[in-house]
């Protein structure tokens, strides 16, 4: 497997050429995804989202097309991402929405877990949808993210689930940028929310959805874990 810097600096380069190109395309099917993820979501935890009360970190953010779609139901969200181009476009949109910043805004940063890192903020939600597969260590990600949680509050992932054959699943093409090929497993994920300190896992599958690259059906899940009060 590559190193996880080589990793993240190839996502960081493909995300920008996306976001600079202003792919039509791709803007469509994430914001589609960005939907279908915010539906399952609040399905799954209706209780989570108060537009009135719920702050969100939404990790790995790119362009914003969920947290256009999940502004409406919580009361204001900051995006995360290692994309210039991306955080400029989602603050773009958020502008363009009618959005101040403290209801919703970008920040283009690496984070790491460490005191200071966004102004020592902590969140209700955070939610990271659709990026798990591109991290080369999901404990380490699961680590940072559990440190933004208020007390009792929730880390929420959608990504692709492994198939029963453990099949790859992601075109070789797209290797140099997905850690996870062959998407995440249950147990893979128990053990990065567990050794994260996070407590009452549960990983529950929530739709399909085809991949655009190879045409195949592939099964999303939303897993969750909860900040000790």
């Amino acid at each position: 497997m590559p190193s996880a810097g080589s990793v993240a600096e190839a996502n960081k380069a493909y995300f920008d050429e996306k976001a600079r190109a202003g792919d039509h395309h791709h803007g469509l099917e994430a914001r589609k995804l960005g939907r279908r993820n915010v539906a399952a979501l609040r399905s799954t935890y209706p209780l989570l989202f108060d537009e009135d009360t719920t702050e969100v970190l939404d990790y790995a953010c790119g362009t914003g097309m969920l947290s256009q779609a999940l502004c409406p139901y919580v009361k204001s969200i900051v995006g995360v991402d290692i994309s210039p181009a991306s955080v400029k476009q989602y603050n773009t949109h958020a502008a363009n929405q009618g959005l101040t910043p403290e209801e919703m805004k970008a920040v283009c940063t690496e984070l790491r877990g460490e005191p200071g890192e966004l102004d020592d903020a902590k969140f209700d939600l955070v939610i990271c949808c659709a990026s798990y597969h591109h991290f080369p260590s999901i404990e380490d990600t699961t680590r940072t993210l559990a440190h933004f949680l208020k007390p009792g509050g929730s880390l929420l992932v959608t990504d692709i689930k492994a198939a029963p054959d453990g099949r790859v699943l992601f075109k070789e093409t797209h290797h140099h940028i997905v850690a996870h090929t062959r998407g995440l497993t249950e147990d893979a994920m128990r053990a990065a929310f567990e050794g994260a300190g996070l407590v009452g896992f549960e990983m529950k599958d929530v739709f399909t959805a085809r991949m655009t690259a190879t045409g195949e059906d592939t099964l999303w899940f939303v897993a969750r874990g909860v900040k000790p009060a």
